[in-house]
């Protein structure tokens, strides 16, 4: 069994190794993204991933391979929608015939 002692030493070693860790961490990235004077105010394009500027009203660069890449990504997702909603209909459509209700 354990003594009530020893389980506080190692409770109190254990905040203690916790407390120097979270310092040292702390330490550590204080350095790299303290100095936000360098970084400007930015968006990221959704299909390329390019910095675009926060003033921009959409969220695509203007380059026409992203704008086409989005457009046809916007049509297969209506399209999946549409057949997703047909096949939910054929499924509950076909029980509710089934049962008698239709």
């Amino acid at each position: 069994m354990v003594s009530g002692k020893s389980l506080k030493e190692a409770v109190k070693k254990s905040a203690d190794k916790l407390a120097k860790n979270a310092e040292s961490m702390k330490k550590a990235t204080v350095g790299k993204y303290s100095n936000s004077k360098n970084l400007k105010d930015h968006k990221h394009c959704r299909e390329c991933g390019k910095m675009i500027s926060p003033s921009t009203d959409g969220l695509l660069c203007k380059s026409q391979g992203c704008i086409d890449k989005f457009e046809k990504n916007l049509k297969v997702k209506k399209q999946l929608r549409l057949w997703m909603i047909v096949l939910v209909i054929a499924i509950l459509g076909g029980n509710l015939f089934q049962m008698g209700i239709i």
